[in-house]
């Protein structure tokens, strides 16, 4: 079967879940010997694209500009409307909202599969009309393509509820859940499970910090144990370093000396930050999925999570959980994990056995599934 994915995620996104989980699918439908294409001679500085030895990264320029990631979207649209016209799938999958294929598709009769990753803009009202802006019309562009697919694959089922609640109108036969897999090898070395005592210890953020990520509801909460708990720091990764509101809530908590923003140039140096954690927490409000769930407990971290949206269906009863309307229910957690052994020795084997539930192996014989089912 052939499949052809084209360039939109790529165009803007350098590091990012929606990336990472289409260069899987790839990765995983050509280990089952399906004939997978990316449009030719389009644009982006994805980091992920790297493992695709058939697939030569370009940037339209060196540096950057107010823009660039917008007009690399729009030129790669003529590559993956070329490689449809030279190269026709047998299933389209686009990898993102854009509608640019639609009349393409339909002159040649090309059935194509949409992947929706949350509800986010829709439930948090995102989607800014700016030039400038990939949010512009994501609400609209997603509601009209959902109609229109073949197949909608939806990677939880919290996005599949959400999805039907916002989009009634969909054929509920049509959606297709399937999880992600987890893409980081544990550090070995590192990875001491049942008695992490680093200096200094620390707790470990990953990931966007603005609005629904609920980052600045987490630093109040768990302020007191920094105090408390001699040399514990908290280290965020991901993301932009702290900006003015950011640092003057730290300021304000007394704990900007314990609280450090710390860059990552690869997985294996996020993998050594998740074994070397004391614990991962991730306090959002809303997730899709929730890929750092999958991460930490591969590297062997405790996890303490928000009770919400997708993130107790990916960790079940192998992660801890806070009542973000209970105070002080976040800091409990954390400071049990940190003070009984064996509960912490638990939660991390438990961790170990929950991540084999998700592999990208498994996850790329659904979605092929979900393609023959749209052929035949």
């Amino acid at each position: 079967m052939r499949i052809l994915f084209d360039h939109q995620v790529f165009s803007w996104q350098t590091y990012g879940g929606v990336s990472r989980y289409f260069v899987a699918q790839m990765l995983g439908l050509k280990a089952l010997g399906q004939e997978v294409i990316l449009p030719e001679n389009f644009y982006s500085e994805n980091v992920y694209l790297r493992s695709l030895p058939d697939f030569q990264r370009k940037s339209l320029t060196p540096f950057s500009f107010k823009g660039k990631k917008i007009l690399q979207n729009v030129l790669g649209r003529k590559a993956s409307l070329e490689a449809i016209r030279r190269y026709p799938p047998d299933v389209f999958h686009p990898t993102y909202f854009d509608p640019y294929f639609l009349k393409t598709l339909e002159t040649r009769s090309i059935r194509f599969v949409l992947t929706v990753h949350d509800m986010i803009h829709e439930i948090y009202g995102h989607g800014s009309r700016s030039v400038f802006s990939l949010d512009a019309q994501v609400v609209e562009n997603k509601r009209f393509l959902a109609g229109k697919a073949d197949a909608i694959i939806a990677v939880s089922e919290n996005t599949r509820r959400d999805l039907l609640r916002f989009c009634p109108e969909i054929d509920p036969s049509k959606v297709y859940v399937i999880h992600h897999g987890n893409s980081l090898q544990p550090d070995l070395e590192a990875q001491n499970p049942g008695s992490k005592v680093q200096s200094p210890p620390f707790l470990l953020f990953v990931g966007q910090r603005k609005t629904y990520k609920n980052f600045a509801w987490m630093l109040e909460q768990i302020a007191g144990l920094l105090h408390s708990v001699k040399d514990l720091e908290l280290i965020c990764v991901g993301g932009s370093h702290f900006d003015k509101a950011e640092n003057e809530q730290l300021a304000r908590l007394g704990v900007a000396h314990k609280v450090r923003y710390q860059s990552v140039g690869s997985d294996a140096e996020l993998a050594k930050l998740y074994s070397q954690a004391m614990c991962f927490i991730f306090p959002s409000q809303y997730e899709g999925f929730g890929i750092p769930v999958l991460e930490a407990f591969a590297c062997g971290c405790p996890v303490v999570l928000n009770r919400a949206s997708s993130l107790p269906e990916v960790g079940a009863e192998a992660a801890s959980y806070f009542d973000e309307n209970t105070s002080g229910s976040l800091e409990a957690e954390v400071r049990r994990l940190l003070e009984d052994t064996d509960y912490r020795r638990n939660r991390i084997e438990m961790g170990l056995e929950r991540v084999k539930a998700f592999t990208w192996e498994q996850s790329a014989k659904k979605h092929l599934a979900v393609y023959q089912t749209i052929v035949n």
